[in-house]
C-alpha cells in the first residue's frame, strides 16, 4: 500500500509541477531512465480519464434524445481505451521520426513518455470540459474551456518536443 501511495503522489506532484514549470518537468522526465510501463500507464490513465470526462455529456444526450446510455458508454469505452492508444502510439512514432530528422538525440521511449505525459497532464482540463459540456451543453462556456484545454495540450507538447531537441539529460 505504501508503494502505491508513493506512486500516486509522485504522479500528482509531477502533474502540479508540469503546470507550474513544464519545461523543467520534461527535463526531469527525460533525465529518468525510460520504462515502457510508465509511458503506457500515462497513456492509459489519460485515455481512461478522457473516457470518464465523456460521461456527463453522454448522459445528457441519452436523456435529451432518448437513446440507450449503455450503448454510448460502450462505444466511448471502445474508442478511448482500445482505438485511441493505438492511434497515439502511431503519432508518437511519427513525432520520433520527425525528431530524428531534425537532429534530436532522444530515444523513442523518451519521446513517448513526453507526449503521453503531455496528454495526461492536460486531462484535468478535459475533465472540466466534459463537465461543462454535460451540464451546460453546447455554447460559449464549452468553447472557452475547450480552447483552454487545447492550448494547454499544445503547450505541453511543444515544451516536450523543444526540451527533447534543446536539452535535458540524454539517455
Amino acid at each position: 500500500m505504501v508503494r502505491t501511495a508513493s506512486i500516486i503522489m509522485s504522479v500528482v506532484s509531477n502533474l502540479i509541477y508540469t503546470y507550474r514549470s513544464p519545461s523543467k518537468a520534461f527535463e526531469f522526465m527525460y533525465g529518468r531512465p525510460t520504462n515502457e510501463a510508465t509511458s503506457l500507464g500515462y497513456l492509459m490513465g489519460a485515455c481512461f480519464l478522457t473516457y470518464v470526462a465523456q460521461w456527463p455529456y453522454l448522459a445528457r444526450q441519452a436523456h435529451l434524445e432518448d437513446f440507450n446510455l449503455q450503448t454510448s458508454l460502450a462505444a466511448s469505452l471502445l474508442a478511448w481505451l482500445l482505438i485511441a492508444p493505438l492511434l497515439l502510439y502511431c503519432v508518437a512514432i511519427l513525432v520520433y521520426f520527425l525528431h530524428r530528422v531534425l537532429g534530436g538525440g532522444k530515444t523513442s521511449g523518451q519521446i513517448r513518455v513526453g507526449l503521453f505525459w503531455s496528454f495526461f497532464a492536460a486531462t484535468p482540463m478535459m475533465m472540466l470540459f466534459g463537465l461543462v459540456k454535460g451540464f451546460l451543453g453546447s455554447g460559449t462556456a464549452e468553447n472557452v474551456v475547450g480552447f483552454f484545454w487545447f492550448m494547454a495540450l499544445s503547450y505541453f507538447i511543444l515544451c516536450a518536443v523543444v526540451r527533447a531537441k534543446v536539452g535535458g539529460a540524454a539517455q
